[in-house]
């Protein structure tokens, strides 16, 4: 299923672009001989990592696209599963070795369309078999197993409750905490040195039982009420020392869950994911949050930020044959490695691709910058060398998610969800230029439009200034200009509230040709994301996925263009074209990375994928 935004965005180029793109208007389409090149762009929204402790090395990484990845190098380089994503639908959120036998591997899996499921591997990831399926849930999103006077017992939990197996998962009955209504559950563990006590993590607060989920006691005191619990982690010598992550920072229990001390000095952020002790030191905790990872010296009296600002931290995992290295689970940066307990983190994602790329820009040099951007609102900028495939981190780049890129000469323009933020040059930091939500950009000779969620923008100094175009002061979705290569007649046009509203220079309205929206086109399509305006740059981009195919149109006479997609089922969110090869064109993706294609008249080009070499 397609989001809302992506079908705002496909109206939009139905209703704008029919006239200029449609086959049927006499034009004619050709398909130019070329190549596609791909660049996988290392990382990925990773939510869930486990070691194997019985296999040295050997770590899962479960991402939100449905992969399960291996390393078996102790998270330095990753493999990808056998024969592609093997979940595809799914967001992988939990993952869990066998505590009976290495290489047998749990995962709950929560649906983006679809209900939850919960799988099983018997060869360390390789291969996938089904254990339990819920089509009317949501989300599996966390499993706990462990084993019980020779039983294997495997309890799963999500938005609407738990079920507990103690066959392995041949058979299963509800479990329910005392939740209130629209609680679910966020976490599961059996206490590693109390046989058959179950902690349930919920949205109101920790629960615990001792008989295998028949009964709960809640274990909330001295917590703040709707007190949402992600993790918890048991001392490995003490019963009764627990840490709790909480959306409301981090506590702590001493006396077996009877009373919880709160801990939040040096915390920027309240949202804490997951809380877990050095085992090379007991009172050095590490708390990983929406606005990085932190640690603290001192049993959590005080915190202090190791990471960016911007590093969203789903999980951590230390490397149980090497105390000192770390592997951190992000949003959108993949997994960070350290070696020396987090003090320095270096992304690990060699192997590791399923990047969510938002948009892309081409400037007239040649430069391409890329867009990254992940589920939790992180985000972030990377420069592209298009003949290596290597990407370096834009560090000024604002670190909120990057709806939409633009190019104007050497200067950057990225809209993100508190402005528009301008880089007047390469290397140069960025600065905000424009303070409301910027959902997509147009920009023609001289001019350069913003949709915002407070009306549509011009600039006329490339993005220095910005003017409100007409008195419109609502949620513009998208904004698209064009110029008839016949007349030179310039269009603005504007989507809002599922309609699409043309630009008469006083104000905006209905097209006041028909009356009424133009007819659409048939098929799909996806966003656009226009770039600076140049001799080879399209003017408009359809994505008709039926047909499995790209259709657009360059200025000036000649054919619309007609271009294969280079993989079948791409999500296409942006596009840009390559001002060094007339009709060629880069294409950002959803979970495969940047494609571009080259046509044929480039000399020196073969086709295939360019990988970043390992940092």
């Amino acid at each position: 299923m397609r989001s809302q935004r992506a079908d705002l965005a496909s109206a939009f180029l139905a209703a704008v672009l029919a006239p200029a793109l449609s086959a049927s208007d006499g034009r004619p389409v050709s398909a130019p001989a070329g190549t596609w090149l791909r660049y996988p762009l290392p990382g990925a929204e990773v939510k869930s990592l486990a070691a194997e402790p019985r296999s040295p090395g050997l770590f899962y990484a479960g991402t939100a696209l449905g992969g399960v990845y291996r390393s078996t190098d102790g998270g330095r380089t990753w493999s990808a599963p056998p024969g592609g994503v093997p979940f595809p639908g799914y967001s992988v959120t939990s993952l869990l070795p066998d505590p009976q036998r290495a290489g047998t591997l749990w995962a709950g899996l929560t649906g983006v369309v679809k209900g939850g499921l919960l799988v099983r591997s018997d060869d360390a990831a390789r291969t996938w078999s089904v254990v339990r399926r819920w089509e009317e849930r949501a989300e599996a999103r966390v499993v706990a197993v462990t084993v019980l006077r020779g039983r294997k017992v495997v309890a799963v939990g999500g938005d609407t409750g738990l079920e507990i197996s103690e066959d392995g998962g041949v058979t299963w009955r509800p479990s329910q905490p005392p939740l209130d209504p629209g609680s679910g559950v966020a976490f599961l563990a059996f206490h590693p040195l109390k046989a058959g006590v179950l902690y349930s993590g919920s949205y109101r607060h920790p629960f615990r039982s001792t008989d295998l989920g028949r009964s709960w006691k809640r274990i909330a005191g001295g917590m703040v009420e709707d007190t949402q619990v992600f993790h918890l982690d048991f001392s490995p010598t003490d019963p009764d020392d627990i840490w709790a992550a909480t959306c409301g920072w981090v506590y702590r229990t001493t006396d077996g869950a009877v009373t919880w001390t709160r801990y939040k000095d040096g915390l920027a952020d309240r949202r804490t994911h997951v809380v877990v002790r050095d085992p090379r030191a007991p009172d050095r905790v590490l708390a990983g949050t929406t606005g990085g990872l932190f640690e603290s010296r001192d049993a959590g009296k005080s915190f202090r930020r190791l990471s960016r600002e911007s590093t969203v931290v789903n999980a951590l995992v230390f490397d149980p044959a090497n105390p000192a290295a770390l592997l951190v689970a992000t949003e959108a940066e993949g997994v960070l490695r350290s070696e020396d307990g987090g003090l320095t983190l270096l992304e690990s994602n060699a192997g590791l691709s399923e990047a969510r790329v938002s948009a892309v820009a081409v400037t007239a040099s040649g430069r391409v910058a890329v867009a990254r951007a992940a589920d939790g609102g992180s985000g972030g900028l990377w420069d592209l060398d298009p003949a290596t495939g290597k990407a370096s981190r834009i560090a000024s780049a604002p670190a909120a998610t990057i709806r939409a890129l633009l190019a104007s000469g050497e200067r950057l323009l990225a809209g993100t969800p508190d402005g528009v933020w301008l880089a007047p040059a390469p290397g140069a930091p960025f600065a905000r230029v424009l303070g409301l939500p910027v959902l997509g950009f147009a920009a023609g000779p001289g001019r350069i439009f913003a949709a915002t969620d407070g009306g549509a923008f011009e600039s006329r100094d490339d993005g220095t200034t910005w003017v409100r175009v007409g008195d419109l002061r609502v949620r513009v979705e998208s904004v698209m200009w064009s110029r008839s290569p016949g007349t030179g007649t310039e269009t603005l046009a504007v989507r809002s509230s599922g309609r699409t509203l043309w630009w008469n220079g006083r104000d905006f309205g209905l097209d006041a040709r028909s009356g009424a929206n133009p007819r659409p086109l048939s098929g799909g399509f996806g966003r656009p994301r226009a770039s600076a305006y140049r001799p080879a740059e399209p003017i408009g981009l359809d994505v008709d996925f039926e047909k499995g195919r790209l259709l657009y149109r360059v200025p000036g006479p000649g054919a619309d263009v007609a271009l294969a997609l280079p993989e079948r089922g791409l999500n296409v969110a942006g596009w840009a074209g390559d001002p060094r090869s007339p009709r060629g064109l880069y294409l950002a993706t959803i979970g495969r990375g940047l494609f571009r294609f080259v046509p044929s008249a480039v000399e020196g080009v073969s086709g295939g994928e360019l990988s970043a070499p390992a940092r």
